[in-house]
């Protein structure tokens, strides 16, 4: 079996972190992104397997690629990178890597928590430029406050983890609640109770057809003036944010990728930014090899690992 990294991988950090799928046939390492889709192409034509970190395997790309039966996809939002249906008409699997990174991303969401309720930010800036105004950043003291995580799966029942030590009040909502989804003294509420009543808001909903349109601006309407929204990038958050209705939001994942020049989220000064790094840790990053190369072996066995679509 012939297997290909189109794009290469920053979670291989040496050659022998590939020598178990070696054992199953040639493997083609690119070290970097193709620079257009022809070369896309002419990388994949080989591939029977394709482990892909971040290039777009759209209905033209997967047509190109006539001896391709399987694709692993490095990380959780395969949907942004690949045309699953597309996929599964032409008979190749598709798998992913699910909770490789969920203690690094609810870690990360923490730390922008804290960055924004301290304003380590701005201090930090203030500092930088050679002023020195300690009664201007007065925070928030997160012990006592009520934490809404809006999604229980592997993040979200982290995030609870690290909010309960901090001694936060926690609640939650889910698209399926049951007890399990309720941990460290959690209290599942209505979705539009969780808006309502919580001092900072904090998303970990995956990215599917069902979760779109989930937060709507009623929602964030809901929300107290002195409330926190994190993690997010939904426009909707934008004229809240401008006209004070919220206290800030802090961002980490957008619509468009990377951030357009323009992003009006540049220029928010209640807005904290970072570049899509939740999941970027060493940690995480062997998880996801691991997890990865765990799908290439069971599908050489005739196995299904994780693979998301259905193939007769």
């Amino acid at each position: 079996m012939r297997i290909v990294f189109p794009d290469g991988a920053g979670c291989v950090t040496h050659p022998s972190d590939l020598e178990p799928l070696r054992a199953l046939g040639p493997v083609d390492f690119y070290d970097g992104p193709p620079p257009d889709k022809a070369q896309l192409i002419e990388r994949l034509r080989p591939a029977e397997a394709v482990v892909l970190d971040y290039s777009e395997m759209d209905a033209e790309v997967l047509r190109a690629c006539d001896r391709l039966r399987f694709i692993s996809f490095l990380g959780i939002g395969y949907n942004s990178c690949i045309d699953v249906a597309e996929a599964t008409r032409r008979g190749v699997a598709v798998a992913y890597t699910p909770d490789y990174g969920a203690t690094s991303v609810a870690e990360h969401a923490l730390a922008m928590i804290l960055s924004l309720t301290r304003h380590i930010g701005p201090a930090f800036l203030s500092v930088r430029e050679g002023r020195w105004e300690p009664g201007r950043f007065q925070g928030m003291e997160l012990r006592g406050k009520t934490l809404g995580i809006v999604g229980l799966g592997p993040i979200g029942t982290e995030m609870a983890r690290l909010g309960a030590g901090l001694g936060m009040r926690l609640i939650g909502w889910t698209r399926r609640p049951s007890p399990a989804r309720a941990p460290h003294g959690l209290t599942l509420v209505a979705l539009e109770d969780l808006f309502s009543t919580a001092d900072v808001v904090t998303l970990h909903l995956a990215y599917t057809p069902e979760s779109q349109g989930v937060i709507t601006r009623a929602l964030l309407e809901r929300m107290k003036p002195q409330a926190w929204f994190v993690n997010t990038a939904r426009a909707r958050v934008v004229d809240l944010l401008r006209r004070g209705r919220i206290r800030g939001a802090a961002v980490d994942v957008y619509e468009t990728e990377p951030m357009l020049p323009d992003d009006v989220f540049r220029t928010l000064p209640n807005v904290l930014c970072t570049p899509h790094i939740g999941y970027n840790t060493r940690e995480a990053a062997s998880n996801m090899l691991r997890i990865s190369i765990e799908t290439v072996q069971a599908f050489a066995r005739g196995e299904r690992l994780h693979v998301v679509n259905s193939i007769s």
